[in-house]
Formats: structure tokens, sequence, C-alpha cells
């Protein structure tokens, strides 16, 4: 969880928007006498709000509630509303019929309204119409102008909802718009219960700073008259507060208090309704509740994806192929539609979600129940049971535990299936999967194109990879995931909806001068602490994250390594290792985890620098936060497929197409050489240019208590005379070891004497050991340990036309000792050919190569010298600098006026 991380700086952003607007809601808490008060909830919906904004609720023909006008005005009483209103979409018929039974009610209606200029749709609270003026207010909405000069004419009082939310694709909404704003309404609700504290603070601020001289200076810019709109510049804006409330579960809790002198003798000859609607009127109005960041909405998307997956009807295809939207749009519905329709087939999944709305409305699962369920998912029954109870402790008990217990479900329910998954492989004799070839994988695992095959298999005798029983175990499976696809649905939607307009958000901070969003970036990686040349450039990155306190956070998954400063820790559902495809642990992580991480600690952009399961967080992140995402990339796989595995081109070709899917994803890719970069922006995987940017990895410092020791202590029989090259790497095909036995033949033709040592393991170690058996080999060696032996030998021999970067390169220039490689990707860049060390194209060379330099101690003397001042133009500094400036990242005064390497 978050709270390990505590050697982590607190997010400061998230705190100081809270003690600002709880500070704002003493100051209204104050303002009146509360015995001449009303309270009501200015903003809250019911089953007639039946026809919703949402494009895809439109297509889908779902309504934006289930719930009936008794059940919500039972709750608004009970939360201590004296005054009812129900402001559905484009209609007061529940206003309408309430009035018809007696009851006494202020009308309203949210009435959605065009702005033509900016080409959006904005939301206007509206009350005291009569049924006529109802008629004609939906024919004034499809302009705005002409709405609010209606409404001003009639003294019919408005209210701007949600200000910083609108039903638009546009993201570069011109900030003009809140001129005309402030121009045209004198009430703005300031507390939506469904929003979260930065767009609250942020309007909060705007309103509150909206002078009589900014009003009249915006009448005059956009030939505006505030007196057409019923606005008074000289008088202050009118604040309000409402729950927003579409499923019955937070109606009342936000809402405002209305000032009326003398209320307990008014009502006497007076309805409250219109006693409200008279305190509305002046202004005399005070916000309360609470809100609740995310949470709130994340509950009430939960409670409407349940009774969604209950309730839908087939929307037809004609209707989904002839609706307005997108072919995404459309393509997103059909998908959607044909999940949900075939749920309802799985009674468990549907009697679950009846039971998860159950709970949300405070209604516990039965005993019987509880008795009856498997002990697989007991853990189910208490969440819910834990929910339930929680209904009757307060409002912000109830949100926390229920988010609480959303993680939770989330998390164990993954847990189960990644158990059930293992037990039914094992049932199977297990499923080795360094057993298949990558040509089985990529040609054997396909997903089918028509549904029904999909869901259910077509009858045929399936070519499957191996002998498991793949429509068993997707049965036991079943369950578990899809409810996990809809708790991490409802989780992305809902804080997707509050940042689906983040760049307007951003920029409207950025124009009041107050409440920016920190700017910090949570960097996701799979590897950090393996060993291998990834988790070592990872891991000096880290050290100069931290050695300059610099805005990036590390984030992990690992069962045993703990939080540091800028390092999260987060421990895997499940683990497993790739013995034949680099010896790589890969490890699930928790992604409701990681997303409660990135949004509490004030994050606003991702980076990831592995393929892995960290690739897909970091996807999921992004479309649930709207923030720019960024991509490290290290390796250079279609390379490693095709030294390593016996993959043809044909396969090659679709790892290439999905990688290009990948990358394409992201709002940048970082790259370690120039020669990958080409090959991304060119025709094979067609990257916009500008997307692909060129870095490097930096030095790290020496270690001071390395020294240099005789040759002979690491070479038997050799003397400090004694010509010795050296490698450190993995020991695998794709690092080019196989050709070390052809050039240390060729040199020594020339130089009987050369001896080689050799660093590392890995795979090919046997083979390597077979056809150089003449080779010192001193396996995994540390940091202290290499810098001896690249202090104490004479020449690195890199023979990688893999590698997208050289770590180790830049380790032996640290330490004086030039590097031989071939003349492409990482090395070419690094490398000053005759002056550093030597680029070359063949084994010929490699090897012409280690005879001119043993000939030469002149050449060896300067080579070294120059290895040193080239590793000194690797500094992290103004490598980070300029990481930092391309991710968009504010830059520390330390970093100020570097300059990256050439």
């Amino acid at each position: 969880m978050l709270s390990s991380n505590s050697s982590l700086p607190q997010n400061d952003f998230r705190a100081s928007l809270k003690n600002e607007f709880e500070t704002f809601l003493q100051t209204q808490e104050g303002r009146f006498n509360p015995d001449d008060c009303l309270s009501i909830d200015f903003h809250c919906h019911d089953h007639n709000s039946d026809i919703p904004d949402e494009l895809w609720g439109r297509i889908l023909r779902l309504p934006e509630t289930w719930l009936k006008t008794k059940k919500l005005v039972n709750l608004l009483k009970k939360n201590g509303s004296d005054v009812v209103t129900v402001t559905n979409h484009n209609n007061a018929r529940s206003c309408w019929d309430l009035k018809a039974k007696g009851v006494d009610v202020l009308v309203g209606s949210e009435f959605t309204c065009f702005f033509p200029e900016y080409d959006l749709f904005i939301h206007v609270l509206t009350y005291g119409f009569s049924p006529e003026q109802e008629v004609i207010l939906n024919k004034k909405r499809q302009n705005i102008y002409d709405f609010l000069r209606y409404v001003a004419a009639n003294d019919i009082p408005v209210i701007m909802p949600h200000p910083l939310y609108f039903y638009t694709r546009n993201e570069k909404i011109d900030l003009d718009l809140f001129e005309k704003l402030a121009v045209m309404f004198s009430r703005f609700e300031v507390l939506n219960g469904q929003r979260d504290l930065w767009q609250s603070v942020l309007t909060l601020n705007w309103v509150q700073s909206l002078t009589p001289e900014k009003i009249l200076g915006y009448a005059k810019k956009h030939n505006l008259n505030p007196a057409d709109f019923a606005v008074d510049p000289h008088k202050p804006k009118v604040l309000t507060g409402g729950s927003d409330d579409h499923t019955g579960i937070f109606a009342g809790q936000c809402g405002s208090r209305l000032y009326v002198e003398n209320l307990q003798e008014r009502l006497k000859t007076q309805t409250a309704s219109e006693l409200a609607l008279e305190a509305l009127k002046k202004g005399d109005v005070a916000p309360f509740g609470q809100v609740g960041e995310n949470q709130k909405l994340n509950i009430a998307l939960l409670d409407y994806f349940s009774q969604v997956a209950t309730k839908i009807k087939d929307p037809g295809l004609f209707r989904i192929m002839l609706h307005r939207g997108s072919t995404w749009d459309k393509i997103g519905c059909f998908a959607v539609s044909n999940l949900l329709l075939e749920m309802q087939k799985h009674k468990k999944t549907m009697k679950f979600f009846s039971f998860v709305h159950e709970a949300l409305q405070g209604k516990k699962p039965s005993k019987l129940l509880k008795w009856q369920v498997s002990k697989d998912y007991k853990f189910c029954i208490g969440q819910l049971e834990k929910i339930a109870d929680s209904k009757k402790l307060g409002p912000e008990t109830f949100t926390e535990t229920v988010n609480h217990a959303i993680g939770d479900l989330f998390t164990n329910l993954n847990r189960l299936v990644a158990s059930r998954i293992e037990k039914e492989l094992q049932g199977n004799k297990g499923l080795n999967i360094d057993s298949f070839s990558m040509e089985e994988m990529t040609q054997k695992f396909e997903i089918p194109s028509q549904l029904t095959a999909l869901f259910f298999g077509d009858g045929k005798r399936q070519d499957n990879m191996s002998n498991v029983r793949v429509e068993k175990m997707l049965d036991n499976l079943s369950f578990p995931i899809l409810i996990s696809l809809v708790l991490a649905g409802s989780t992305l939607a809902s804080t997707r909806v509050l940042y689906q307009n983040r760049v307007l958000l951003n920029r409207f901070a950025e124009q009041i001068g107050k409440n920016k969003h920190a700017n910090r970036a949570l960097y996701l990686t799979d590897t950090l602490l393996d060993k291998n040349g990834v988790s070592n450039s990872l891991s000096g990155k880290l050290k100069e994250v931290q050695r300059a306190n610099l805005p990036v956070d590390f984030l992990i998954c690992h069962s045993s390594a703990e939080p540091a400063p800028h390092l999260h820790v987060v421990k895997p559902i499940t683990e497993f290792e790739l013995q034949k495809y680099g010896e790589q642990v890969i490890r699930i992580p928790d992604l409701m985890e990681i997303a409660k991480i990135f949004y509490e600690g004030g994050y606003d952009r991702i980076v990831c620098s592995t393929e892995g399961p960290m690739a897909l967080v970091s996807m999921f992140i992004q479309q649930m936060f709207n923030v720019p995402s960024y991509f490290f990339m290290h390796t250079d796989w279609i390379d490693f497929i095709k030294h390593t595995t016996d993959l043809n081109q044909y396969g090659r070709d679709r790892i290439r197409r999905l990688m290009r899917a990948l990358y394409n994803r992201y709002d940048g890719v970082f790259v370690l050489n120039s020669e990958h970069r080409e090959w991304l922006i060119g025709h094979e995987m067609q990257l916009p240019e500008e997307k692909v940017l060129l870095t490097a990895h930096h030095t790290q410092p020496r270690d001071l208590g390395a020294h240099k020791i005789s040759k002979s202590s690491i070479v038997p029989n050799a003397t400090d005379d004694t010509p010795v090259l050296f490698i450190a790497c993995r020991i695998s095909k794709e690092k080019g070891i196989l050709d070390l036995p052809d050039i240390v033949e060729k040199a020594k033709q020339s130089i009987p004497e050369l001896k080689i040592v050799i660093a590392g393991s890995g795979p090919a170690l046997d083979e390597l050991k077979e056809a150089l058996p003449d080779a010192v080999y001193l396996g995994w060696q540390n940091k202290k340990q290499l810098a001896t032996l690249y202090l104490s030998l004479d020449l690195f021999v890199f023979p990688s036309r893999f590698d997208t970067f050289g770590n180790v390169i830049l380790e032996s220039f640290v330490h004086g000792m030039p590097t031989l490689a071939y003349n492409c990707k990482g090395p070419k860049d690094i490398i000053q050919h005759n002056k550093s060390g030597f680029l070359v194209d063949t084994t010929d060379e490699m090897a012409a190569c280690i005879v001119t330099f043993f000939k030469d101690k002149s050449l060896r003397d300067a080579m070294s010298q120059q290895a040193i001042l080239r590793a000194a133009e690797y500094q992290a500094e103004p490598i980070m600098h300029q990481f930092l400036s391309d991710l968009g990242l504010s830059l520390p005064l330390m970093y100020n006026n570097q300059k990256t390497v050439a």
C-alpha cells in the first residue's frame, strides 16, 4: 500500500487544496444563523434523466439513472434537506409529478445549452419556471445567449454547475469563454459532490477573483451587456453547492443553506420552496458538504455499471451504425454491448452485480448466501458486508470504506485468477513456456475475429499451444475476470471524467495564477534490481534523481525490495521466470495500487522503460488520468528475437507491428542511439519524427575503493606486459560473444601471448567455454570488482551488434580503458574511431585493430586519455537536464544552463 512508502516526501499539492477548501467551508458555515436557514441539494437526478449527454450512453440507449423519484425524495429528507428539487436533464417531469401529488417542491431542471462560437455544450441549473416556460426554455437552449436573456427577462434564477466541466472533445477551449461566463452568470456551483478538489478550488478562486472592474472590462471586450443577463457587476457572485447525485447514494450530503430572515414565522404563511426561491434570487446562499476527490464518482459509476450490467438491452446493430459519432465510438459501443450482453448469460456474475448495488444502498448479503458461497469467494461477501455496514457510519466513512473495498476486491480477484491459472497448468503437468519456440507462440496464439468464437469457440478442434483445457480454464476465470474488469472500468471512467479536460485545467490554473498542478513524473519499470544492463542504467538514473531531488519518482514491482527516497515499491500479485528469454522475472503488479499512488502522489505524467506488464499499466494510467506518457527504449527486441529465437521474417514482422502499435500509444519515445531513431521514424515503424527523442545514459562515479592490481592476480602466468583483452556482459548469443573465438584466434597470429578475460554469466556460457577454452572466466562481477578489472587490463572488446547503448563502454572509458566495437547502434554514437577506441565492421577488422593497439604504446596511452575525456562528456547533469526538459518537467536550479552531450 502507499503507506509503506513513508520515505517518499508527502505531496503538498493535494494537501494545500484540501486545506484551502476546508477553510472556505468553515467560513460559509458561520455566515448565517442555522435557525434561519433552509437546506437544499440544488443538483440531483432521478430516472427522468433518461437521455444522457454522453454520446455512448445515447448510442447504447442507457438512461443516466434508474433511481425512482420517491426513493430520491426520501433520501433527501433523510439527509436533512428542508426543500426538495429534482434537476433532471432538459425536463422537470419529476417535479411536476411531485407537485401533482401535493408535495412541496422547487421546480428545477438542468438544461444543456449550446455555446455556438466554442462548439460546446454547457449545463445550466434553472429553477422556479412554469410548464409553459419549460417548453420555451427547451427551444431557447439551442443558443446560450437566447436562453440566458430569456431567464433574466422572466426573473428565473439560474446557476452554472461544474464550470470547468464541459461536454466537448476540444481540449483547446478558448479561455475567453470564462470571461463571457463572468458577465453572463451571477451564480456558480463551487461545490459539486462528484468533482474533485482541484476543479472545486480552481472554480472557487476564479469566482472570488471576479472584481467589478474585471467583469465590466470583460463586458466591454466581448460587447456584452451584464444587465441583459440580470448580472450586477458590483455584487459578489453567489456560490452554491449540490451533490450531482444520480444513484441515490449521495443525495443531500452536499448542498446549500438558504438564509431566510424570520424563517419560522414565514413558514406559517409560505411554502419552503417559495422561500428557497426567494433566497436564491437574493443570493443568500452558503454551500456545505464535502468534495470526495474521485472517490464519490468512482462509487457512483460502480453502482451505475452494476445496474447497466443487469439492465442493458441490445441496442441494435443498425442503431449503432447509423448513430452520430466517430467510427471508434461505434466500435467501442459495439464491443461494450456485446461484452455486457454475454455477461448477462453468466448468472453468478449477474448476482454479484445485484449484491454490489444493494450493498451500496446499505443492504447486506443474506446469511444464507454467505453460507452457500464457495470459500474462494467468501472475501467478496466480506467486503460487501463492510460496504453495507459503513452506510450507517456517515458519508466520509462510507466513501473511504467503499474505495478501500474496491481495491481489496480487485487485488484478491486477480490473485485468484493467477492461482487458478497456475493450478490449471499444473493439472496439465504444467505449461513450460520455455518449451515453446517463439515461432509456435506467435503463430498459434491468436484471437479470433468472430465474437462467438472468442467467447464460446466454434465447435471445431483448436490447434492449441498445449494440452491445457482452455475452455475449462476460461470458465473458471470468467467470474473473477469480469468483476475485475468492471472494478477497473469504474475506477478508470470516474477519474477520466474528471480529467478529460486536463489541458484546460492546466491552462486555467496558469491564467489565474493559483492552484497549478504539481509537475512530477512517475517512472515505471519492470527491472531495476536485476543483473542486467538495463537495471544498471536505471539504477544510475535513480541515484541521480535522489542526489539532485529531481521531480521524478520510480516505481517497481518487487517482492523483497524496500521503498527509498524517490522509489515506490509494490508487491507483485504473482511472478514467474522466463529462463529462455533473458532469465527475466516477470512480475504482475497491482494496477489499482499503482493508480492510487499516481493520484495521491500528485503526478501529472508517466514514463515507462520496459515492454513488460508495466507498459500495460502505463497505458491504463495515461487513459485514466489523461496525462502525457513517454516510453524509454532500452532494448532492440527485433534484433534480440532474431539472434535468440527461430522466428522467421513473417513472425518478426508480426512482433514489429505489435511494437509499433505500442510505441504509437505514447506522446514521446526516448531512444539511445541515432541508428535506432532512424529506424523508428522510417518506413518500418513510421513514428512521427517529433515524437522520437534522442537521449543517452550518463556515467556513474568511479568506485574510489577500486585500485589497479597486477595482471597475474587475474590471469595465471601473466606479467604486467602481457596484452589482455576484457569483456563484461551477459553471455548470450545476441551479445555477439560467439564472435570472440574467431577474433582472438586471428589476433593471436600476430600476438601469440594475447589473453582474454570474460566477466558475466548467461545461457551461452558453456558454448563459449567450449569454443574459447583458454579464456579466463570470472562469472558475475560487482561494481567494485569490475572497476578493478577496468583499471588493470588493457582493451575492452564489445562484439555486440544488438545493444542500443552500451553502458559497459562508458564504464570502461571512466577508468581509462579504450573500447573496440562494431560500427553500429550505441557504440557508433559513443566511440570516436581511432581516438577513444575503434569502430569496425568485421571480425577481421577487430583482430587487426587489436594488433594495432598492442603494437603502439603511445597509441594506447593516448586512447586511454581520450576515453577519460569522452566519458566526461556523458555527465549526469546535462543528460538529465535534457531528459527532464523533453518530459516537460520544471528544471531545478542546479540544472539550468546545462548542455547535453552531442
